[in-house]
């Protein structure tokens, strides 16, 4: 792991790369009257030119290998937003994440992109035909993905809260990772699966906890790969409020 590198964009985005990551995206039935969205703005920021991108679907719990990428272009110091990017733009529904690549008029990867992105989930509050609630997912660059075990801190479950942990692969081959939950005085363990090219998000049920701290490693037999990202998800289970934390990197 290069010193400085990851752990820094995960506390300041960085504008103006050739392939970023949005952890989650979705259109799709959530608990308690919810239904979330993803209202998404990607940026070609280059002065000189128009860019072409090409956005791949990596859906839940399932290898994206097989689902075709959309292609779309942007023109120079411009972009393009939706409310509801997953199913207006991508065609798709249920949850997922979006890899996001700058190419060539010939589809080959474009190094000289410099392309932002902003996204956050959100839904009408429950009960009400006006007023949304929503949650920030911050963007990263895929050239800062490069670890073996993430931190994640400032979820909770009790009575009025439940949390989420959502995990990105982006290698051609499965991967499990190990799931070490710190749940007040208990510790809890996981194992979770994720296919080539995927995401999985699974519930984080148990006893009420005010302060999980969430490991995650990457345990897979063989090859482990450090192109993969985490994060958290905690919902409030009357308003459908939420908020999210990506996993970091711990300076050695």
């Amino acid at each position: 792991m290069i010193a400085g590198m990851a752990q820094a964009q995960l506390i300041t985005e960085r504008a103006g790369t050739s392939q970023l990551l949005i952890a989650a995206a979705g259109s799709l039935q959530g608990a308690n009257g919810t239904f979330f969205r993803s209202d998404i703005t990607i940026i070609n920021y280059r002065s000189d030119a128009d860019q072409m991108v090409r956005l791949q679907w990596l859906p839940q719990g399932t290898t994206s290998i097989n689902v075709t990428p959309v292609d779309i272009t942007l023109p120079k110091l411009s972009g393009i937003n939706r409310e509801d990017f997953v199913t207006d733009v991508l065609q798709q529904s249920g949850l997922g994440s979006i890899l996001v690549t700058a190419i060539t008029s010939n589809g080959m990867f474009d190094a000289s992109g410099r392309l932002h992105a902003s996204s956050r989930i959100w839904s009408n509050q429950p009960g009400l035909s006006t007023g949304t609630v929503s949650q920030t997912f911050p963007t990263i660059a895929v050239a800062d993905i490069n670890s073996s075990r993430l931190l994640i801190l400032g979820q909770r479950r009790d009575d009025r809260f439940r949390t989420n942990l959502g995990l990105v692969n982006l290698d051609p081959q499965a991967q499990t990772f190990q799931i070490t939950v710190q749940a007040d005085a208990r510790t809890e363990l996981l194992s979770v699966p994720v296919p080539a090219l995927s995401m999985q998000q699974i519930p984080l049920t148990g006893p009420p906890a005010t302060n999980l701290q969430i490991a995650v490693t990457n345990a897979t037999q063989g090859f482990q790969s450090t192109r993969f990202v985490a994060y958290g998800s905690t919902v409030d289970n009357a308003t459908g409020d939420s908020w999210s934390s990506f996993g970091y990197v711990v300076n050695p």
